[in-house]
């Protein structure tokens, strides 16, 4: 687990950005503590940050350099099956000097070629110079669990593992309005956009091609199509033994090691198959003492005790919330609003004194359908026209309600699915998908209709919404890479804390998708065959338990320590004419409802305005 960044010059002119390199480099410090190098030639420059996992050894430092010095790589991310690999390679006479994974990496691409990406079972961002044919080849893991963004014009492309990185080269700061628009609409910016027009993100399982005149960009893999053709005891069976093994793969590590226990199904799965490959293994879980509705630490107990596990609790208060804030918003360096970044930055902050890797049990949800809105679909899809009538009724509950208690958590709910109700069927996802609607972001923004979420839309299956397996793969495309997986990597490796999720295998997730969706669903519940395969690892409170998430008193917030900057700073008149973006208007009226108590109404609005307006301070500035 690293942080990347480099150049390659097209042209003569590209070497501008060669001394500009090292404080690029510097900005992924916490991405890479153990050590940092640069490795430079005629037409190129890398730089790598080390956070030292497997072999820890001097002898697999990076840039790695092939024997001939036609190749020079850097690589972050962990690659599982470089073991089976490494014999591959031996047997073809290949010798290697370490015991990691970053060798067996570059061999395999010398070999192989661009074919390689395709047999890494793992996450990766790679980045490899060919100096014989003046090329730089670039590739990232099937799923975006690893970062890879990039910049290209005619005489250079320049790479990074984070934006912080990239901003260091001086590119251009031109705003993406659509990126804004989704941003707002999401909470997040879809891959593979970025909030900069001339930046993107290598989309997860693809790979690009980069010669001094083109950038190639091509596809090795895609989610199997094949169908499971065994009953359901067989499917349960199989699963059991994928999952087994992908926790086995998953437990390679040179330095201590431990897992994260929720207290929901899927970090007590894995947690639970730790054990049995390792006895006695570190687990570590959240407690809100102050928020018993969202306090699942007695469930994550249970699973402790069933199953032998070191078990550390660690106690999360409003206060400890509020100190960990400053930190998060700075280290986004772009706008990103899923505000359980915080509780995750927290936990990753805790068990990083304590082990440097940490499984979980991130991906369960989008490949198996753990959320409410998958729930909330697959009974609209099998409602009649009649019951459809009758929920649209609850869309009448007010829409003040938010997750504080059990009561109002329902009431939000039943709101909720009174309104998805009311959508046509082929707007259902997109609907649910979205934290806000078209009319709330046309009240916001300047430039608040701008073509809508048209480029998502191009990206998602939406011809068949009734499929509850094309909705899952839409999760896959949409929420899991530019949500649920950039929250872990970013607040991990700000604690540089790695995170392995063995639910994220693509033998895995082949398998989950070749299966019929009444395997996953059965009209009561979610994650159907996760939870049947896995009975006799779940203590019976935790198995039939609803989906919690991790919640942080942002609304309270409002009206206490960010009061002050709303007023002064990010809801100030005069910024707000200066800025261009926002309506002035509809900032007042926003603030007002703060200040009248009200900001639980607009919670999540607020917050990606929050987030939104301490980024800009902190980056588009001269």
């Amino acid at each position: 687990m690293c942080g990347i960044t480099g150049v390659f010059a097209r042209t003569d002119e590209g070497r501008k950005y060669f001394p500009l390199l090292p404080a690029a480099l510097a900005t992924l410090k916490q991405r890479g503590p153990d050590f940092s190098a640069i490795a430079s030639g005629d037409r190129f420059s890398f730089g790598h940050a080390r956070l030292s996992i497997i072999d820890v050894s001097e002898a697999s430092n990076q840039p790695t350099v092939s024997d001939d010095e036609r190749y020079t790589m850097v690589f972050n991310g962990e690659i599982f099956n470089f073991r089976s690999i490494r014999t591959s390679l031996e047997a073809l006479g290949v010798v290697f000097r370490t015991s990691g994974d970053t060798e067996v990496v570059l061999q395999a691409f010398i070999h192989f070629g661009t074919g390689c990406f395709a047999n890494f079972n793992g996450f990766f961002a790679i980045a490899i110079f060919d100096k014989l044919e003046n090329k730089l080849i670039l590739a990232r893991d099937r799923y975006g669990i690893k970062p890879l963004y990039y910049y290209a014009d005619s005489s250079a492309l320049v790479f990074g593992s984070e934006m912080k990185a990239m901003m260091k080269f001086g590119l251009s700061k031109k705003l993406d309005e659509n990126s804004i628009y989704e941003y707002f609409r999401l909470t997040y910016i879809p891959e593979p956009y970025t909030i900069f027009l001339n930046i993107n993100k290598l989309y997860p399982s693809h790979f690009a091609i980069i010669s001094n005149d083109k950038v190639e960009i091509n596809h090795y893999y895609s989610i199997s199509e094949n169908q499971f053709g065994g009953n359901y005891n067989e499917a349960c069976e199989q699963l059991r033994e994928l999952m087994s093994n992908s926790v086995k793969l998953r437990l390679v590590s040179d330095v201590p090691l431990g897992a994260f226990l929720s207290g929901g199904i899927d970090s007590s799965i894995v947690a639970a198959l730790a054990a049995q490959h390792r006895p006695g293994i570190q687990a570590y879980s959240i407690g809100f003492p102050e928020t018993p509705y969202y306090d699942e630490s007695k469930f994550a107990t249970e699973v402790a005790r069933m199953h032998d596990l070191q078990h550390t609790i660690i106690p999360v208060t409003e206060k400890d919330f509020a100190e960990a804030l400053p930190g998060v918003l700075s280290y986004l360096d772009e706008p990103f609003a899923d505000s359980s970044a915080i509780a995750v930055n927290v936990l990753s902050a805790f068990v990083k004194k304590h082990v440097t890797v940490a499984l979980s049990g991130d991906g369960a949800d989008e490949i198996f359908g753990g959320y409410r809105k998958h729930r909330a679909l697959a009974m609209m899809n099998e409602s009649s026209a009649i019951k459809r009538m009758v929920f649209s009724a609850a869309s009448l509950v007010p829409d003040v309600f938010g997750r504080e208690t059990a009561l109002s958590d329902k009431l939000r709910q039943a709101r909720r699915l009174g309104l998805l109700a009311r959508q046509n069927k082929a707007d259902r996802y997109l609907f649910l998908a979205a934290f806000h609607s078209e009319r709330e972001i046309a009240k916001l923004l300047v430039k608040g209709t701008v073509r809508g979420l048209s480029r998502v839309e191009k990206m998602l299956l939406l011809s068949n919404p009734s499929n509850m397996n094309d909705v899952l793969r839409n999760d896959v495309r949409l929420v899991l890479a530019g949500d649920m997986l950039r929250k872990v990597d970013l607040m991990s490796m700000a604690a540089s804390l790695e995170v392995r999720s063995p639910f994220l295998d693509f033998r895995l997730i082949d398998f989950a998708f070749s299966l019929e969706s009444k395997f996953k669903f059965d009209g009561k519940a979610t994650k159907k065959i996760l939870t049947d395969a896995f009975s006799d690892l779940l203590p019976e409170s935790i198995a039939k338990r609803p989906k919690h998430g991790f919640e942080v008193p942002v609304a309270k917030w409002m009206n206490s320590i960010l009061l002050k900057q709303m007023k002064e700073q990010w809801f100030d008149v005069s910024f707000l004419h200066q800025q261009g973006i926002f309506k002035p208007a509809a900032m007042r009226q926003l603030l007002g409802e703060v200040e009248k108590g009200r900001a639980m109404r607009h919670q999540s609005l607020l917050w990606s305005i929050v987030v939104f307006q301490n980024w800009w301070i902190n980056n588009m500035g001269e």
